[in-house]
């Protein structure tokens, strides 16, 4: 059972793409109520061959990793590290906690661009 929306794995998709031609074409996606998926890609990223995969939970407590939120979080970051293995990205090993804003709590770690 796929776990991330379709419209998530479109634009994962429209960005897998745009590497292949050398574009820039971010993705900024909503995975769940309460989970939201970024990934800034843009003409410094591609240069370096590295970009920041973030995440942005809504939750009462911080922890200090993205998938010590449990194990559906889980499942859904996997569906998306999937996808992007399929475009040649490699996700970060993990992704720790950066910051909270307004509620929300980012997670990110850096990735290797094809």
């Amino acid at each position: 059972m796929n776990h991330v929306p379709d419209a998530a794995l479109a634009a994962i998709d429209d960005l897998g793409e745009a590497l292949l031609v050398g574009e820039a074409r971010p993705v900024e996606a909503r995975l769940r109520s309460d989970l939201r998926l970024s990934v800034p890609v843009d003409d410094a990223a591609l240069a370096a061959g590295t970009t920041t995969v973030a995440f942005r939970i809504e939750h009462g407590r911080r922890e200090e990793r993205l998938r010590e939120h449990g194990p559906f979080v889980g499942t859904v970051v996997d569906g998306v590290e999937s996808r992007l293995r399929e475009w040649g990205v490699q996700p970060p090993p993990a992704y720790a906690y950066s910051d909270t804003a307004d509620g929300w709590h980012r997670y990110a770690g850096e990735a290797r661009l094809p």
